[in-house]
């Protein structure tokens, strides 16, 4: 028969269209109220054993147990399953319209009277025609479609409620897994993992190369994003409480022997280089410990190039100017020096080393002298390659620059031919060694007549000759080289040793002992040594100084032995104030003045020095007293505070002691004021201050007030370093004059203010704030220190800083 409600449902459209989507729904409900329901208590099992996964409960029983437990947990859920599903079945269409038109109150089933059939009357027109009309005009009482919620009735089949108690308990499982809860799950489904008392736990870390300085990188389990670590770093891995060996999985594997853990009772170790990106996993008993993805950042190798053309002094001394950089730190440069005029079979190069300011910095910029007069390639032309080199190993190198090497002038003939065949001997050219031997051995012909009275010099040519002749080994060929040097410097002077050359050798020694934190107490010895070179040396100019009439050249820059001793001190208060790195820069400015110094004879006892009166005389000797007296009242506020936190030396007499103490050095600063005074020189302001802090920290030592006497202690500093700034400052307008007595534009050294292109003119000189504010912090570290009650750590790292400074 003919269904009459197609060709009504193809005039009513719209209507029949929306009644199909709310059957569709219905029917989706429907299914989630028969398939819900028979999931419990299927659902019920499996959130049981998961929350005692993620409680962690598995690591308290046998592995037997757990397999068992497992069992029943898959056993029963199969079951659940089965008794919920076996009646399952899918709601028909005609349910589904029935559930629309319930839950939309329509009256006499308009949806599902479609598949309704005529009994009487089909095949008649009229009859079918009445019966179109029936369903027509009940489609189109259709207002309003609803479908309600769905409602399983889950409660009908769990009365106790036991389905929220098993949520919570797998939602606790998660709050005490935190970040292990991955692990955990595995674990629940790995008997094997669970048959000790802990499960087993990973350490892992990487230790960066020695010669970068950076402390371990720890690695967290569960972490997604790669480790960046600088490649040579080492892989540690620990694993403990395993029943197993681990075994470890590097991709892509090393080369050589690859990374095992080794080894037993439980506690096992592995470690690996990693040179290249990897990937790393831990497995113990066929479960995932941890995997990490570590990427290894390439070390590149070190840069280095010339700052300026290489230079020499007037005193014949090299000048290098070079810049270095490198990813973790340059740890040493020199300078490969190599003759230009040699045959492409020699392989002569001269290696010198260039001492760095910094034991292993990023970052170099430096100058360095260096006397090659006594080198065998002095007075050739050269090129000159800069070496860098970092803790790993790696070499770069800089562009070749030419370079005459100053060389010493020698006068006397038979020392000249020994220099010229010492040079012979360097260049290391084919039979250069047979030529040599012949040319000394000509050279000693008649002794009698040529070496009458240097027999030494004939028997240290002979033995030159016999050492070339006999020996084939290069080192002896260099003490050959060696003999010929010194035998034509006592030729020509007798072999007076280079008093430049020492304070060269002085300077390079400080400049490595404040870079390498040596003691202060060595610091001061060296500097003690470098004061008395720099005194012979100058002694050694004065004794060929040129008499220039008793008048100064024009624009003559005058630097005197006061000038020369405050630079020391104040190199000297720069260490011991922890600013090391500008004492090492006012250390290599002081070098390159000497480099260039020269003596003028009208310089002593002639009165004709800018500032040589009685007034300079008195700023000076004031400038000297405040150094002094700064050191000493930094060594009373030590010790005070010392006292103060009851550690105190008992020769200082306790709080009354230290009192006196500072009473003394009132009274010294009250000489210092009267001395300007006597000379008719202002005070400057701060002088005065000073002296008020210093009678205020009396009165509060006297007292046993140690808190407001550090105060007042500090604010006397201070005030003293100003005061000694501000007569500094007059001392330079001093010095500064010129001849016509009007006021110059340069420093006490002789340098241009502000010019870039003097010498010195980029070393910073700090001031005497940062000398402060370096001391305030030393204080502050010592203050620290003396608390015990701060973390041991802490303590540790304030005594690594403590020796540092």
């Amino acid at each position: 028969m003919t269904n009459l409600l197609d060709s009504i449902v193809s005039r009513t459209g719209s209507k029949a269209d929306r009644s199909q989507t709310y059957i569709a729904l219905a029917r989706a409900a429907m299914v989630w109220e028969r398939a819900w329901p028979a999931l419990w208590p299927a659902t019920g099992i499996v959130g049981t054993y998961v929350a005692a996964a993620l409680l962690g409960l598995f690591f308290f029983i046998p592995a037997a147990l757990h397999a068992l437990l497992l069992f029943i947990a898959v056993a029963a859920t199969a079951f659940a399953l089965y008794r919920g599903y076996c009646t399952f079945g899918l709601p028909r269409w005609e349910e589904a319209a029935r559930r629309v038109e319930r839950d939309s109150t329509l009256l006499h089933r308009p949806l599902t009277e479609r598949d309704d059939r005529l009994l009487v009357g089909a095949g008649d027109l009229r009859t079918e025609e009445l019966w179109r009309a029936h369903l027509q005009r009940l489609l189109a009482g259709i207002t309003s479609l609803r479908v309600a919620l769905p409602s399983p009735g889950l409660a009908a089949k769990d009365p106790y409620a036991a389905r929220y108690a098993v949520l919570l308990l797998v939602v606790a499982g998660f709050v005490a897994a935190g970040t292990d809860w991955g692990r955990r799950l595995e674990l629940a489904f790995v008997p094997a993992a669970s048959s000790g008392a802990v499960a087993a736990q990973v350490d892992a870390w990487i230790n960066p190369p020695a010669y970068i300085g950076e402390a371990p990188i720890y690695l967290r389990q569960g972490s997604a994003s790669p480790v960046a670590v600088p490649a040579g770093s080492e892989l540690a891995l620990r694993v403990h409480s395993a029943d197993t060996l681990p075994e470890l999985s590097l991709d892509p594997r090393p080369a050589g022997a690859a990374a095992l853990f080794r080894g037993g009772s439980g506690e096992y170790g592995a470690n690996a280089k990693l040179t290249q990106d990897t990937a790393v996993a831990i497995r113990e008993a066929g479960r995932l410990l941890g995997n990490w993805r570590i990427k290894a950042v390439a070390d590149n190798p070190p840069l280095i190039a010339f700052a300026e053309p290489p230079g020499k002094t007037d005193r014949d001394a090299v000048k290098i100017a070079f810049t270095a950089a490198d990813d973790y730190g340059v740890v040493s440069a020199r300078a490969l020096i190599r003759p230009l005029r040699v045959s492409t079979k020699s392989r002569a190069i001269l290696a010198v080393d260039l001492p760095l300011s910094s034991a292993s910095a990023k970052t170099v910029l430096q100058t360095v002298y260096r006397d090659l007069t006594g080198e065998p390639f002095a007075g050739l032309d050269v090129e000159i390659t800069l070496e860098a080199r970092d803790g790993a190993g790696q070499i770069g190198l800089s562009r070749p620059a030419r370079f005459r090497l100053p060389a010493r002038v020698f006068t006397n003939p038979l020392a000249r031919a020994l220099i010229e065949q010492r040079q012979n001997l360097a260049l290391a050219e084919p039979h250069a060694r047979e030529r040599v031997a012949r040319v000394l051995d000509a050279l000693t012909i008649a002794p009698e007549h040529f070496y009458a009275n240097q027999p030494g010099v004939y028997l240290s040519l002979r033995t030159a000759y016999w050492s070339l002749t006999t020996t084939q080994r290069a080192e002896d060929v260099a003490r050959v080289q060696d003999l010929l040097w010194q035998t034509a410097v006592a030729i020509e002077d007798g072999g007076v040793l280079s008093a430049a050359e020492q304070l060269r050798q002085l300077q390079q020694l400080l400049s490595q002992a404040l870079s390498q934190g040596a003691p202060q107490s060595v610091i001061d010895a060296l500097l003690d040594r470098y004061r008395q070179a720099l005194q012979k040396y100058i002694q050694a100019l004065a004794q060929n100084a040129p008499r220039s009439g008793g008048q100064l050249p024009p624009h003559a820059k005058v630097l005197k032995a006061e000038d020369l001793d405050a630079l020391l001190r104040a190199i000297q208060q720069m260490a011991q104030s922890g600013s090391r790195a500008q004492a090492q820069q006012m250390l290599s400015l002081l070098q390159g003045l000497l480099e260039n110094l020269h003596l003028s004879g009208s310089v002593s006892g002639q009165g004709s020095e800018p500032g040589s009166g009685p007034g300079g005389k008195a700023l000076s000797d004031a400038i000297r007293g405040l150094g002094d007296l700064i050191g000493k009242q930094r060594q009373l506020l030590d010790r005070s505070f010392r006292q103060g936190q009851g550690a105190g030396d008992p020769h200082d007499g306790g709080a009354k002691g230290l009192a006196g103490q500072q009473g003394k050095l009132r009274d010294d600063l009250d000489k210092i004021g009267k001395g300007l005074g006597a000379q008719r020189l202002p005070q400057p302001g701060p002088l005065g201050e000073a002296g008020r802090q210093m009678g205020d920290a009396q009165s509060q030592l006297g007292a046993g007030a140690f808190d407001g006497a550090g105060a007042a202690q500090k604010n006397a500093l201070e005030a003293l370093r100003q005061a000694s700034n501000a007569l500094a400052q007059e001392l330079m307008k001093r010095n500064g004059q010129n001849q016509d007595g009007q006021q110059g534009n340069d420093d006490p050294l002789g340098r241009a203010a502000g010019s870039k292109g003097g010498l010195g003119g980029d070393v910073k000189i700090p001031d005497q704030s940062a000398i402060a504010r370096a001391r305030s912090i030393l204080e502050e570290l010592r203050r620290r220190a003396s608390e015990q009650g701060r973390p041991r750590e802490e303590l540790d790292y304030i005594d690594r800083l403590l020796r540092v400074f």
